[in-house]
């Protein structure tokens, strides 16, 4: 066998096992980052227009700050028309959620949080940060960490946001059986899954209920509080944690 036949097999060789090492490590790294969800409680019985009339009633008891800064919901033409722009398609649940409020207000001059530490993100600029995450120019190097690390979450649409990268959201790509409405918060790789969206709003109905989320004693301007002890214990009725 010829020199230059040997080093071109040996050099494919390198390259099978580097792209089936790369492979494995991107599926293993994966699967840490974004795990599958484990198994769930029941979907609540409630519908979301029942759900979202709760939660709406009990913000203008408890927390009527919070209601004025929502903003209208939008109609069933402005959801056709974002889902055609960023090639997306919304489950009649996530729907009527936007339909009820399209997100917060954004004003840096007040607090504008839907629940302790998270905005409600309307959803032109949910779609929009979605649909900016993948690199445009950038080195191969670069391209290949986004790959392992950042890409699992290209299909990810922010609901409730941190400002931190972290909150909740609804991936598309996922069926509702799949744990496709979490929680994630990346620095504990801790992630809340929700067999459906009326499990997460209903969580939230009732940790305004049950005051884990509150407003916080003597704040002025209000600004909400909440009590993390209470609040898992009722996180856990409606989702799984993994």
């Amino acid at each position: 066998m010829k020199p230059w036949v040997k080093v071109s097999i040996g050099i494919a060789g390198s390259v099978f096992i580097l792209a089936g090492a790369a492979f494995w490590a991107t599926v293993g790294t994966r699967n840490f980052l974004y795990p599958a969800a484990p198994m769930m409680p029941p979907v609540v019985s409630e519908s979301m227009p029942e759900i979202l009339a709760r939660l709406e009633a009990v913000l203008n008891t408890n927390a009527p700050f919070v209601s004025t800064n929502l903003r209208p919901g939008i109609s069933q033409e402005e959801l056709s028309k974002l889902e055609q722009r960023y090639h997306v398609q919304l489950p009649d649940e996530i729907k009527t959620i936007y339909q009820w409020h399209d997100g917060s207000v954004s004003d840096t001059n007040r607090l504008t949080d839907f629940i302790p530490i998270h905005r409600f993100v309307p959803l032109e600029e949910a779609l929009e940060t979605r649909a900016a995450l993948a690199p445009v120019k950038a080195s191969v190097f670069q391209r290949i960490v986004y790959h392992i690390f950042v890409s699992h979450r290209e299909s990810w649409i922010c609901l409730f946001d941190d400002g931190a990268g972290d909150g909740y959201w609804f991936d598309p790509k996922r069926k509702p059986t799949e744990g496709a409405t979490f929680c994630n918060i990346t620095e504990e790789a801790n992630y809340t899954f929700f067999p459906s969206p009326k499990n997460l709003m209903a969580g939230v109905a009732a940790c305004y209920q049950q005051n884990a989320f509150r407003i916080k004693k003597d704040s002025s301007p209000p600004e909400l509080d909440e009590d993390f002890e209470e609040a898992q214990k009722i996180w856990d009725q409606f989702g799984a944690s993994k």
